[in-house]
């Protein structure tokens, strides 16, 4: 029997897509593992996000303040390594926790290296520590998994780390959440719980700019509706993050602000029914991981087309038009022709079954064989 120690400290209140890898990793290794015990180590203000279904599960919680980031990453190169001693293997789900000093096996989850690509991802502090600390952190790592091919080079090109040990495990999403809801259902039900009366494309993502790309989509939907005789809105829904002010207020200046919506962190349950009601799912990132979006909006029959950048080329495949994030008028053009043309029957069930092959219970079954693979 494994004894695995699992970070769970930046779950970030379960409102990003690193939130949603933890904690659906975590409830189909519960599935997947009745042979190992797993301690979670998590912070006191996020221990409700994780429900326990496993016995041979447990959590370790520590007080809310040593999860703010300074004083965690300070944690895991202090504490940790002394804990760590009682693990077999401890699996860190983000490069940014890494420990620079060891007391077991680590096995960690590099989702990407966005600061190496995207110059203004962060302010110039974080961007100093994510392209001169983070390498060496990734370095002392005893495997990485990494959630797309694209990473998988970065982490190469930009750390040295060995390819041998990396490991590409997709994610994968939530079948019993993301299923279609019948277009007329999900607007009338979108209606109630969002004041949702109008067709509308929609955009989920934290509001972060530069990163998530928000202007250049604003500028493409106001285009469209200058030389399209259309009611469409733009719903823009996701929590407020760095740079949300600035999205907020180029919007009010826009000549159709009325018709772009800001609904704020949209709870997963209400996922479904927003990609089920709209007429497309725009999602202009200008960097990404892996893109959770992409999948859930096809696994609810919706029509989405994506940056061509990163790692969203990839997760698009053959089926997902895709246009360059830093051109609005390419971003104009394909919202354009595909919102016009729609999507057909085929493409849509097409869509379904790709978006289906991303199974957590695979990706949790993969990810446990790194573990084994340590020991």
């Amino acid at each position: 029997m494994m004894k695995i120690g699992f970070s769970t400290f930046v779950l970030d209140g379960g409102q990003t897509g690193i939130a949603t890898y933890i904690r659906e990793l975590l409830r189909f290794l519960q599935l997947e593992d009745t042979e190992n015990a797993y301690d979670l180590l998590m912070a006191a203000c996020d221990a409700d996000l994780i429900s326990l279904t496993n016995p041979n599960f447990k959590k370790s919680v520590i007080p809310t303040m040593l999860g703010r980031p300074l004083l965690n990453l300070a944690w895991h190169n202090t504490v940790l390594p002394g804990l760590g001693k009682k693990y077999d293997v401890v699996h860190i789900p983000t490069a940014r926790r890494i420990p620079l000093i060891k007391g077991s096996k680590i096995v960690a989850t590099v989702h990407d290296l966005a600061a190496f690509s995207v110059d203004a991802k962060y302010d110039s502090a974080r961007m100093l520590f994510n392209r001169k600390v983070v390498p060496a952190m990734i370095r002392n790592a005893d495997h990485i998994i990494t959630v797309s091919e694209y990473t998988k080079q970065d982490i190469i090109k930009f750390t040295g780390y060995p390819e041998e040990r990396i490991s590409v495990i997709y994610s994968g999403i939530n079948r019993d959440l993301f299923q279609p809801v019948p277009k007329d259902e999900a607007r009338e039900r979108v209606h109630v719980l969002h004041g949702l009366e109008k067709p509308f494309f929609i955009y989920v993502s934290r509001l972060e700019h530069p990163g998530k790309n928000h202007i250049r989509l604003i500028e493409a939907f106001e285009r469209f509706k200058m030389e399209n005789d259309s009611a469409h809105q733009l719903v823009l829904a996701g929590a407020d993050w760095n740079g949300a002010d600035e999205i907020k207020a180029r919007a009010a200046v826009s000549p159709v602000k009325q018709d772009i919506l800001f609904p704020g962190f949209v709870p997963m349950k209400s996922l479904p029914l927003l990609y089920s009601a709209c007429d497309l799912m725009v999602f202009p990132s200008l960097f990404e991981g892996f893109g959770f979006p992409i999948i859930e909006a096809l696994a609810c029959g919706a029509p989405v087309i994506c940056s061509n950048t990163s790692s969203m080329k990839e997760i698009a495949g053959e089926l997902v038009p895709t246009f360059d994030p830093m051109d609005s008028d390419a971003i104009f053009q394909t919202l354009e022709r595909v919102a016009s043309k729609g999507w057909n029957h085929e493409m849509r069930i097409r869509g379904i079954d790709y978006a289906d092959s991303f199974d957590w219970r695979k990706t949790a079954g993969s990810v446990l064989e790194v573990y084994r693979s340590l020991i």
